[in-house]
């Protein structure tokens, strides 16, 4: 009676199945924990790696196996429902499915436990119990789809990670042992496995040092901190408090992906942070204390900022035969539109500030679980006297009202103030709205005086630094705004001129100096900070009350899956707000209309996809190494004479055979070999052809009879057989 067979595996490679781990736990921390991805990545790896040891010492016991997961299974089932209960808390769902940069401790520990366990029991099944690569790429789909769903993607460094220990983990599998009772170890891996994970780990090496960095991620973050020796690792960008200065451009910008706060609005657009008086040449802007101090009551005045509702007050006024002075005009006047919207802003970050995100025209926030009041100043910063604590939210309202053309060229016509003013005495108006327009006026003209010197001539404003001239910004704005009567057309008409003149928006672009006047007449090649700072010279150079201010821009590539937009230092932006009579404050943003820079967009591609193709030809060519060899060696005998082919086809057919016994090819005789073939896999015809014509050609001098065609077929026929019989 034949003895049943029992089929063990062995001979693993664990520390290639401990760095596919790695590669996993640093994708999955990248998506969820990106704050601390760095800290996270090593706990989930040790984790992880300590699961698989588990596992793999408890192998050999299939019902050991089975109660070590089931008892690890029950455990982080339990964490998970627990922090999962709806009626606990949602965010959870929110921390797995949403916001990039939404970091809770208990959370992200819960999610190491629970996926530690999803990713290290099939990398430990499939690479020591039942050895099937293929299957290996299963754990890598999760920080695929996640990423794909939260960040658009992972960056390719970490795609390039996921690859390797990929490759790594599936050359290290276990290989089929036959025993009857016992079990044993291979200790030593084959060749092909050495060359294979020193292969892997090489390219781990290469990727830092090849790769071009596109993203700025946490773990470059950390190996950046490494190697300049810097004493912080985390440094991350935050929303702060104000700050007392901007931050010229100084080139090699490289903002980071973690997400600053979200919003809930119905279309793209600017949220202002804060905004800066007076320029400081190459140091920036700076603010003036005079325009720093807000108000608490400000809504009541902001909510009759409407231009809309002025001119329905002004048209209704004339229909009841008051204003007769300005009836035709007021009359010619179109209706204009105006629009009540809301958005929702939650910082993500952490930080706790008293900054308040809102875009222009806002008339009211309210402050979740807050009931302090927020202030507004000149310059439409709004903001709290005291932090509003950390992942602060808040309401936003605000006015969408776009430039009603027809009232502003009428005021080109007609004295706004006059106009206010008769409006207010007949009764057109009430004192709340007359005031809220008249201060409003009044304050940019008064910020416009101060920070722009419009009475002073030329040769005396001191726009920027005393020592350098401003003749030539001064020419440039005449001769942009040349032949152009209203203050509204000469505001687009530089915000526009950045399109035509060649300018190029480079993030990569390292500047010489970082004045307006290097940027205007030199380079012509910068970031927002450049185009908002010379747009905003300009404007003033024009007669234009103008200022400087940064915020962020909503953009419909920052938006997730729920519609909301995840806004991250990448989106942070500058341009330029001017006041323009029957407008009020609008922005300008002369980046809208710079072309882009290729930034070595097109060459990192082309170095990922040069990578990525080579390393998929490499697992191919380890794959399908044997069809290959016989391919090549089948186009290769073509060419050879036919000494030549009868030796190569003894040669090649020897050391095929010769692993059968396991003895050395070098060392086996021509009748060592044809007996194999013989006795092992009963090809005694080819065994003589074979075996015969190389004794005669190498030992006996001759040229035998026959072909190497006929050749090449016994030597075909001894691979398949070989093959079939899986000697």
């Amino acid at each position: 009676m034949k003895k049943k067979i029992k089929i063990q595996y062995d001979g693993t490679a664990v520390f290639a199945a401990m760095f596919y781990l790695f590669a996993l736990s640093a994708a999955l921390m990248y998506v969820w924990c990106r704050s601390q991805a760095v800290i996270c990545t090593i706990i989930m790896t040790a984790l992880c790696c300590g699961i698989y040891f588990l596992f793999y010492k408890v192998r050999t016991r299939k019902l050991i196996s089975f109660l070590t997961f089931t008892g690890i299974f029950i455990v982080v089932y339990l964490l998970f429902a627990f922090a999962s209960n709806p009626y606990r808390s949602p965010a959870y769902w929110e921390f797995l499915f949403t916001t990039s940069n939404f970091f809770d401790p208990f959370y992200a520990a819960v999610t190491i436990a629970v996926f530690s366990l999803i990713v290290t029991f099939p990398v430990c099944y499939f690479t020591a119990y039942l050895p099937r690569p293929g299957f290996l790429l299963l754990p890598a789909y999760i920080p695929l789809i996640l990423g794909a769903r939260t960040l658009g993607g992972l960056p390719e460094g970490i795609l390039l990670l996921l690859v390797i220990g990929f490759v790594a983990a599936a050359m290290g599998t276990s290989r089929a042992k036959s025993t009857d009772t016992v079990y044993f170890e291979e200790k030593t891996p084959d060749k092909g496995k050495i060359i294979a994970l020193s292969t892997a780990a090489l390219a781990v090496s290469l990727v830092f040092f090849v790769l071009p960095r596109v993203n700025n991620t946490p773990y470059l973050d950390w190996l950046n901190t490494v190697l300049r020796g810097r004493t912080s690792i985390y440094g991350r960008q935050s929303l702060t408090n104000f700050s007392e200065s901007s931050i010229p451009n100084r080139g090699n910008n490289n903002p980071t992906t973690d997400s600053l706060f979200v919003v809930s609005a119905m279309y793209p657009q600017n949220v202002i942070r804060w905004s800066f008086d007076i320029y400081e040449g190459n140091d920036g802007w700076s603010y003036d204390e005079n325009y720093s101090m807000g108000y608490a009551d400000w809504e009541s005045s902001s909510r009759r900022l409407s231009f809309k509702r002025l001119v329905d007050s002004l048209k209704q006024g004339v229909s009841e035969g008051k204003l007769e002075k300005y009836r035709e005009e007021i009359t010619a006047l179109d209706a204009g539109e105006s629009y009540p919207v809301q958005m929702t802003v939650r910082v993500t970050d952490g930080s706790s500030t008293a900054v308040v995100l809102h875009p222009n025209r806002t008339t009211g926030v309210s402050i979740t679980n807050l009931d302090e009041n927020t202030y507004r100043n000149p310059k439409d910063e709004i903001f709290t006297k005291e932090n509003m604590g950390k992942n602060a939210s808040y309401l936003v309202s605000y006015l969408a009202e776009p430039v009603n053309e027809s009232f502003v060229n009428m005021l080109e016509r007609v004295d706004f103030s006059e106009l206010l003013n008769d409006a207010y005495s007949e009764g057109v108006i009430d004192y709340i709205t007359f005031n809220a327009f008249d201060s409003e006026y009044d304050s940019a003209m008064e910020y416009y005086s101060d920070n722009g010197f419009k009475e002073l001539p030329v040769s005396e404003r001191s726009l920027y630094d005393p020592k350098e001239s401003t003749a030539r910004i001064q020419a440039l704005a005449d001769e942009i705004t040349a032949g152009l009567t209203t203050d509204y057309e000469k505001a687009l008409a530089i915000e526009k001129w950045f399109g035509g003149a060649g300018f190029v928006y480079d993030m990569d672009f390292v500047p010489r100096e970082a004045t307006a006047e290097y940027f205007l007449f030199e380079s012509r090649r910068g970031i927002c900070t450049d185009f908002a700072t010379a747009s905003t010279l300009l404007l003033r150079a024009a007669g234009i009350p103008a200022r400087y201010t940064e915020g962020f821009v909503l953009s419909e590539d920052s938006m997730d899956l729920m519609g909301r937009y995840v806004v991250t230092p990448e989106q942070a932006h500058a341009f330029s707000t001017a006041y323009i009579e029957g407008a009020g404050w609008i922005e300008i943003d002369g980046t809208r209309f710079a072309e882009t820079a290729d930034s070595g967009e097109a060459l990192r591609w082309t170095v990922f996809i040069i990578i990525a193709a080579a390393g998929i030809l490499t697992v191919l060519g380890i794959i399908f190494r044997k069809p290959i060899s016989e391919a090549v060696f089948a186009v290769g005998y073509q060419f050879k004479n036919k000494e030549n082919k009868i030796r190569a086809v003894y040669l090649r057919t020897r050391k095929l055979v010769c692993k059968i016994p396991d003895i050395d090819p070098k060392s086996a005789t021509a009748e060592e070999v044809r007996g194999i073939i013989a006795r092992s896999l009963r090809l005694e015809k080819e065994a003589d052809e074979i075996t015969s014509a190389a004794n005669e050609l190498m030992y006996g001098g001759k040229t035998p009879e026959i072909s190497g065609k006929q050749l090449y077929k016994d030597y075909k026929a001894v691979y398949r057989m070989k093959r079939s019989m899986k000697k």
